[in-house]
């Protein structure tokens, strides 16, 4: 499907844009749209080979997924409408990351953080 195809559809830059006051009359349209990502996971993914495997693919598959941001009046991004395919990626990738990490720490269990901790650690802001 073809994001032009969707009333109040912009591109901007690399970002897909419609007006959030725009979208709720099209949510079947803008679903169809994102869902091709799973056609597109589905086409890639073969037997030994998964995006997850490697964070390079899975950002790059999320980064490449059909994806659209809704707007509010002032143009600026509210929500992003993506295909639950690449969640499923993204977290997949995010656990494996986690799992190394934990391994190459040397730790049995994983460190359960919220997600502010964990920024704040990456950013080397946390002690422990």
């Amino acid at each position: 499907m073809d994001p032009a195809e969707i009333e109040g559809h912009e591109r901007q830059g690399p970002i897909d844009t419609v007006p959030l006051a725009k979208a709720g009359a099209q949510l079947e349209a803008i679903a169809r749209y994102v869902s091709q990502a799973r056609e597109e996971l589905d086409r890639i993914e073969v037997p030994g080979y998964s995006p997850i495997a490697d964070p390079h693919d899975a950002q790059e598959f999320a980064s490449q997924a059909q994806q659209l941001y809704l707007t509010d009046d002032s143009g600026k991004a509210v929500a992003v409408v993506v295909s639950p395919a690449v969640l499923e990626v993204l977290e997949d990738a995010l656990a494996l990351a986690g799992n190394e990490l934990h391994r190459l720490r040397g730790t049995d269990n994983p460190v359960v953080m919220t997600v502010e901790e964990m920024r704040a650690h990456l950013k080397g802001q946390m002690t422990s």
